[in-house]
């Protein structure tokens, strides 16, 4: 009995023993679990406060980014507007300018209007041999001024108006060109040549007018007037078409530049044409030394 008491009284003694250390090690843990945890939450905390810090300058910095791309934009776009508007301004002009110099034609179209119903080989022969037919004719185009067939101010307006607009314009030029050539053949008593490339004229109206391709063939110089008329109401509506904003399609573009580069050379043609009638009409209206 003895025996069991001491075993007991020292089993008790032992477990009175580890107390202590129970109690410092449970302490321990506690303290160590509650200083993991503040030392977890205060570097959460940092760690949240310092995103949140960087996050705000981002928004911050994006907000910038988007203020200066708005004020870009809107600098763009209204210079875009102000470029427009400035160009349609112009385009404006443009046709008004082409549309003038067309109207600046009508005297040379007048001209083309009374060779119209004469035969010009039977008349040139007779201003040939007749100073008096020379000035019958002279007189015929007494109001005509020959400035009027400077395309200076049309070709401002070039770069405005659309290639057919142009390339309908330079036709029209063209023919009206080539009456004040027969006049100055007429007036000049210069013979039945009118020092034009018919051929060349002939295509240029086709490239312009193909509808009249049978007719052209049929009439060719004799029928140019009465194609001034067509060619004007195309120019029109090329430049109403533009003013609506209708683009052009490549074949147009295409058959334009044929037009231009045709009109090129037979002005060309046309004006070195005229120097030389002008020094034939000058020898012959100098006096012979008997």
């Amino acid at each position: 009995m003895r025996d069991i008491q001491m075993l007991g009284t020292t089993t008790v003694m032992t477990y009175i023993d580890w107390i202590p250390a129970l109690s410092s090690t449970g302490l321990l843990a506690v303290v160590v679990w509650l200083c993991r945890n503040l030392i977890s939450n205060r570097l959460t905390r940092s760690v949240e406060y310092e995103f949140n810090q960087k996050i705000e300058r981002l928004r911050a910095d994006l907000r910038a980014k988007e203020n200066e791309i708005e004020t870009l934009r809107s600098g763009a776009l209204s210079a875009l507007a102000s470029r427009q508007i400035a160009v349609d301004k112009r385009r404006l002009e443009a046709v008004d300018q082409l549309w003038t110099a067309t109207m600046a034609l009508n005297p040379a179209r007048a001209i083309s209007n009374w060779l119209s119903v004469l035969n010009f080989e039977s008349a040139a022969k007779a201003a040939e041999n007749d100073p008096n037919v020379r000035r019958l004719f002279e007189m015929f185009g007494s109001n005509f001024d020959p400035n009027s067939l400077n395309a200076v101010e049309a070709q401002k307006a070039r770069p405005f108006v659309s290639p057919m607009a142009w390339a309908t314009y330079s036709a029209l030029l063209t023919v009206s060109v080539h009456a004040i050539m027969r006049w100055q053949v007429l007036k000049g008593g210069l013979g039945k040549d009118d020092f034009a490339n018919t051929e060349s004229i002939n295509k240029l109206l086709k490239t312009v007018l193909p509808r009249q391709e049978a007719y052209i063939d049929k009439y060719g110089p004799e029928g140019y007037h009465y194609l001034l008329e067509e060619i004007e109401k195309k120019l029109l509506s090329e430049l109403q078409s533009m003013l609506s904003g209708t683009s052009a399609d490549k074949e147009n573009v295409e058959r334009a530049a044929e037009i231009v580069k045709l009109s090129n050379v037979l002005l060309s043609q046309a004006g070195s044409a005229q120097q030389d009638a002008a020094r034939d009409s000058k020898s012959a209206a100098r006096p012979t030394n008997p």
